[in-house]
């Protein structure tokens, strides 16, 4: 576990919206109760002086129905000279950035959680407002 993740790279950050995708989906049998869960993925692609950082957030309902949205921003680091000396194959990149990378993913999950809000209230539902931190995962 890295202490000071921030420390390995260039304050200089860019971020980008890499996908979204919504499904309305029809059910013959209308329910009465839906489980919401969501699903937060990361990614990280690493080269010689710079690591792609991808962040995922899924929402899908229990029973399948109403809608699945899925939602994807990324964000490009550059190593500074600590990074580039750094070997990364020694650790889990996915988790150091979901228990140490709030300096980039805070700024990820913020804008995943606006564009939520904003793409399900202009499908005529409430929107979802959903907290920008990562979901706890049941497993």
């Amino acid at each position: 576990m890295l202490k000071n993740l921030v420390d390995y790279f260039d304050t200089e950050q860019e971020f980008y919206l890499d996908k979204i995708n919504y499904s309305r989906i029809n059910t013959k049998d209308q329910m009465s109760e839906y489980a919401l869960n969501s699903i937060d993925r990361i990614q990280c692609e690493i080269s010689e002086d710079m690591l792609k950082l991808t962040v995922c957030r899924t929402l899908k309902f229990n029973p399948e129905g109403i809608f699945e949205l899925s939602v994807a921003y990324g964000a490009i680091l550059k190593f500074n000279q600590k990074g580039k000396a750094y070997d990364w194959s020694q650790c889990n990149l996915e988790e150091e950035f979901k228990k140490n990378g709030q300096f980039v993913t805070g700024n990820l999950m913020n804008r995943i959680s606006l564009l939520i809000a904003e793409i399900t209230s202009s499908f005529g539902q409430t929107p979802l407002v959903l907290p920008p931190g990562f979901a706890v995962s049941a497993s």
